[in-house]
């Protein structure tokens, strides 16, 4: 089997478990992005961490970023410098022959937050090929376009769903959060909000990756009536 036939599998182990509680209780990572998500060798990614509390998104928040052993006793191929505004990854512009090891590393970002550190994992494959992160194309709220945010009533119970381009595939994960009230199946797509008839205005993040290390992610204004 190819390198480039194992990368969606081993993209998708290397990565943290986003999988969190939806109603942002607390400061959460929700994404680590990479611009592009594999990088070629000799070139560079820009990454990005997104952060995101009962406020919505955290714009540049401190973070430190490093390069971990994505393989036990094996030491990363590139390197990685970054501030809080993100962090630029730099591929060997010649991969060394490590035999059945595949050309993955992986970065480390640590977060500080109100309530403690917070530490997420990012795969960055290196290989030759073209790629670029999801486009959102359409996010739907109760069945109308919420591109630019959207009004949810009290004790409603409001569709949401999300397409990108390229289209979802069985490989895509879903990720759904918002202080505003429930969703279940929120790692579902569609799914559903359950407003509670006490829910106030608050933000709605959805985050979109494509089992290749392809990342998208949405915010809009949740009003609620």
């Amino acid at each position: 089997m190819s390198r480039l036939v194992l990368i969606p599998a081993l993209l998708a182990a290397a990565c943290t478990d986003f999988a969190t509680p939806n109603q942002l209780e607390k400061p959460t990572i929700v994404a680590v992005v990479s611009d592009p998500p594999i990088v070629p060798p000799g070139g560079t990614a820009a990454l990005s961490v997104v952060l995101a509390d009962a406020s919505g998104v955290v714009m540049a928040p401190p973070s430190a970023w490093a390069l971990v052993e994505a393989y036990p006793g094996v030491a990363p191929l590139g390197t990685i410098a970054g501030d809080a505004t993100g962090a630029t990854y730099t591929a060997p512009a010649t991969l060394p022959d490590r035999g059945d090891i595949p050309p993955v590393d992986t970065a480390s970002v640590t977060v500080e937050t109100a309530s403690g550190p917070l530490t997420a994992i990012k795969a960055m494959a290196v290989i030759d090929v073209a790629a670029a992160n999801p486009a959102l194309t359409a996010l739907d709220v109760g069945g109308a376009s919420a591109l630019d945010g959207a009004t949810v009533t009290r004790g409603a119970t409001v569709a949401l769903s999300v397409t990108t381009d390229p289209a979802t595939t069985d490989d895509t994960r879903f990720a759904w959060y918002t202080p505003v009230g429930d969703i279940k199946y929120y790692q579902s797509n569609p799914c559903e909000l359950a407003v509670p008839t006490d829910a106030v205005d608050g933000p709605l993040i959805v985050v979109v990756r494509d089992g290749k290390g392809g990342v998208v992610w949405k915010q809009i204004a949740l009003t609620v009536q």
